[in-house]
């Protein structure tokens, strides 16, 4: 097993470990609404298209980018999808603690619980829109 497995799957169970300490309850003032999550998802995904698209005219960035791998290291700041493709899953990790928390609380549902899953969706979505849209900077499939 890759040592970056191991490392990805640390930092998201500590992400996830430290989601059971959140409060369960909504936050934002006005509350998030359906509008809201739409946003964010759009933001994530367009948000990834335009940073990477900065970083695909970095001199600094690699020649030709990985395609997110959990086999690779996610702190290389050259290969700029793998740390996105890393946020991605810490985003659903605790996404997914916080929805498991409300189904076994006695709190009611609220939006807002959904804002990590939406996140960690749109940031997916932005990366696959990159690999279309940048494709000559990112590796071909094999």
């Amino acid at each position: 097993m890759s040592i970056w497995v191991v490392v990805r799957w640390v930092i998201m169970l500590t992400a996830a470990a430290g989601e059971l300490f959140a409060p369960l309850h909504p936050l934002a003032h006005p509350p998030i609404g359906w509008v809201a999550l739409l946003a964010i998802f759009g933001g994530c995904s367009v948000g990834m298209v335009l940073v990477l698209g900065l970083q695909a005219a970095n001199p600094f960035s690699a020649k030709q980018w990985l395609r997110p791998s959990w086999r690779s290291n996610p702190l290389n700041f050259r290969q700029p999808m793998q740390f996105f493709h890393l946020g991605a899953y810490v985003c659903l990790a605790q996404g997914l603690v916080l929805l498991l928390r409300l189904v076994f609380s006695h709190v009611p549902f609220y939006l807002e619980a959904l804002v990590p899953m939406v996140m960690a969706l749109g940031i997916l979505v932005g990366l696959e829109l990159v690999s279309l849209l940048f494709r000559a900077k990112v590796e071909s499939r094999a």
